[in-house]
């Protein structure tokens, strides 16, 4: 059975249901999710996309009742970089970069081996002009586009928004991949969200580890574990031209597993970053 997905319009498709067919109809990506047919009446609207029988990454996160089975570090991590690369594709692989503008772990779905397939582009916005991550194209809107948690913080007062928005979106995924935590708890404390709970807590090396979600904290690529926090933080810095690209995303977290040198001397990522220091994330190049 192929899932579909109903459009709230009544009697004409949702300019949300257009722009998700629109946008759908020019992607061709294994992280971005297959779209085979769209369907309208009078009365509805469906988009039938490929089946993904593993659900969404938040409910293999979040959900209770054993949701979470199967989602070893090996797995959080093949996730994060399919995320990526298929965000790097959206910004930097179209012909006009597109924004996704709702980027969560509820819109990455995961196949039978988990890998996963970015979703839901009912918000997606396609630049006109520019080139993401070179240029800083930008796009107004005059209503709040995302989700509590996700939203980049320059968004609530200014209304643009560019790919570095996504980025930011993408960094609190990363953050919870990491720590198993929502992007909003009552435990964060009053009007504060993960990406501020985490911030809190990278004082030392000690407080970083402890962050950690407990089912992944004793596995022996604590280090990887702690690369890939870091590459979180960077991309949810609250200045977006302190964000790094998707493109640099996707070169972090592949290097944060980088293998060691026929020799076993040590990449230079990894000499380099073995201790963690979050005192210096800005030093990226964005």
């Amino acid at each position: 059975m192929l899932p579909a997905r109903r459009s709230r319009a009544a009697r004409s498709p949702s300019r949300e249901f257009e722009a998700e067919v629109d946008t759908l109809s020019s992607i061709r990506h294994v992280n971005v999710v297959k779209l085979y047919c769209s369907i309208t009446s009078e009365d509805s609207s469906l988009l039938v996309y490929e089946y993904l029988p593993n659900g969404s990454l938040w409910d293999r996160i979040h959900s209770a009742g054993g949701g979470k089975t199967g989602l070893d570090w090996g797995t959080r991590y093949g996730i994060a970089v399919g995320a990526a690369r298929g965000l790097e594709y959206l910004h930097h692989g179209c012909d006009r970069p597109i924004l996704h503008r709702d980027v969560k772990s509820s819109n990455i779905l995961l196949d039978e081996f988990f890998k996963p397939r970015i979703a839901d582009f009912g918000l997606a916005k396609i630049l006109q002009s520019g080139v993401a991550g070179k240029d800083s194209s930008t796009t107004t809107t005059h209503v709040i586009a995302g989700t509590h948690g996700y939203i980049a913080p320059e968004y609530a007062y200014t209304s643009k928004v560019n790919e570095k928005s996504d980025v930011y979106s993408f960094g609190v995924v990363l953050l919870e991949l990491v720590t198993g935590r929502r992007p909003i708890e009552e435990e964060h404390g009053e009007n504060e969200d993960l990406v501020c709970w985490v911030t809190r807590r990278t004082t030392s090396r000690e407080s970083v580890t402890a962050m950690v979600d407990p089912s992944i904290r004793a596995d022996s690529a604590i280090e990887e574990v702690l690369r890939v926090l870091k590459v979180g933080v960077l991309c949810t810095a609250r200045l977006p031209a302190l964000r790094p690209s998707m493109r640099t995303v996707v070169h972090m977290l592949e290097d944060a597993v980088g293998p060691r040198s026929p020799d076993g001397i040590e990449s230079k990522h990894q000499s380099l970053d073995r201790e963690i220091r979050f005192d210096k994330v800005s030093s990226y190049k964005v």
